[in-house]
This record gives structure tokens, C-alpha cells and sequence, in this order.
């Protein structure tokens, strides 16, 4: 699967069209942009989405952005998150009640076989 970059980042940066659903069920929301954040510890989607989805929080607990201001308390859940034909299963998110965007941080990534090509501005997902 090979996508181009978003161009609403300055600079370009890549992007993914995803599918959010329960845990091994079919109910989905999406298409939705969600950002590759290869320095992101974990997966951020806006609550408004996760709440559509009806999933229960996991845990909580708290985090730091990377300009190192202070804790903040976030609910963790549980979503599978499908790329295409590719679907992650239950994979950890935090929903951001700040932000509103998605971004796909290393907890998802890492399951990933990911080729980020600038000069071409595309990413190739396997």
C-alpha cells in the first residue's frame, strides 16, 4: 500500500487513511487521516472519535509531550486499527482530549513493515 504525503503539513508529511474499530468487530469509523509519528511512544485519537467507537477505558494514566510541560492524566483504551487490509488488533490508544488529529506513534508502528520516502513524499506500508 503506498500513499502520498499530507501536504497540509509544512513541511510534507506522511499520512495514512485508517478504519478504527472495536476489538474484533466489524463496526468501523472512518476514513480518517491520521498522521506517522515515528517519535511518538504511543497512538493518540482525539476522544470524540473513541467515543463513537463505545470502548471501555483499559487504565489510566498520565503523559508529557515532547516540549516536556507537565503531566497530564489521559484514559487509555483498546482499539484495532486497519489500514486497508491490514488490521492491528487491540492496539493501546490515548485519547487526547486536547488534539484533534490522530497520530500513529511506534506502539502501532512497530507492527509495521513502513518505508517513508521524502523525496518521493509517498509512504509504503506492508
Amino acid at each position: 500500500m503506498k500513499t502520498a504525503y499530507g501536504q497540509n503539513y509544512v513541511p510534507p508529511a506522511p499520512v495514512l487513511d485508517i478504519h478504527l474499530a472495536e476489538p474484533d468487530k466489524a463496526l468501523q469509523v472512518g476514513p480518517l487521516t491520521a498522521l506517522i509519528d515515528t517519535g511518538s511512544d504511543g497512538t493518540f485519537v482525539p476522544t470524540a472519535i473513541i467515543e463513537k467507537l463505545d470502548v471501555p477505558i483499559v487504565y489510566a494514566t498520565s503523559v508529557r509531550s515532547h516540549l516536556g510541560d507537565n503531566l497530564r492524566r489521559v484514559s487509555v483504551y483498546k482499539v484495532d486499527i486497519l489500514f486497508e487490509t491490514i488490521r492491528l488488533p487491540s492496539i493501546e490508544v490515548i485519547g487526547d482530549d486536547w488534539g484533534d488529529e490522530i497520530i500513529i506513534g511506534r506502539n502501532a508502528l512497530n507492527k509495521l513493515r513502513l518505508l517513508l520516502d521524502g523525496p518521493k513524499q509517498t509512504t509504503e506500508l506492508e
